[in-house]
């Protein structure tokens, strides 16, 4: 039995297809981290601390700005939710999830040291907390 020529045609209509899914997933996926930023927040500067580049894609982001309101993906949050959604990351993804904590220059610490303690609470202990490096 002899196959066709047509049969051994590669599907190039099919391939565009993926191609431009590819391209739509990354885009949005991209346009998510942005998202998550509280662009109201002004950082503190750490004038004596090298930068630190690395990411990790399990990493929460937790914003907590001068009145010590606290969001996550700019959705707002009480101390008891964001305590019970950190213990569903920590079931889901493990003890290692990383929590990145954006305040405010002039949030004062005790916000802060809220949302460190409920982090504890649940089990999570790599905690960073964000600021601006001078230069």
């Amino acid at each position: 039995m002899k196959r066709n020529e047509e049969d051994l045609q590669t599907p190039i209509t099919a391939m565009i297809d993926i191609v431009f899914q590819l391209i739509i997933y990354f885009v949005v996926t991209s346009a998510v981290d942005k998202d998550m930023v509280d662009e109201t927040i002004k950082l503190a500067e750490a004038s004596h601390s090298p930068a630190v580049e690395t990411s990790d894609p399990r990493m929460v982001v937790i914003n907590v700005n001068a009145r010590g309101q606290v969001n996550i993906a700019l959705q707002p949050l009480n101390m008891t939710q964001l305590e019970q959604l950190l213990l569903a990351m920590k079931v889901q993804a493990g003890n290692s999830v990383p929590i990145l904590i954006r305040c405010d220059g002039n949030t004062r610490f005790d916000y802060v040291d809220q949302v460190m303690q409920r982090a504890a609470k649940v089990g999570l202990y790599r905690v960073r907390i964000a600021a601006m490096v001078e230069g």
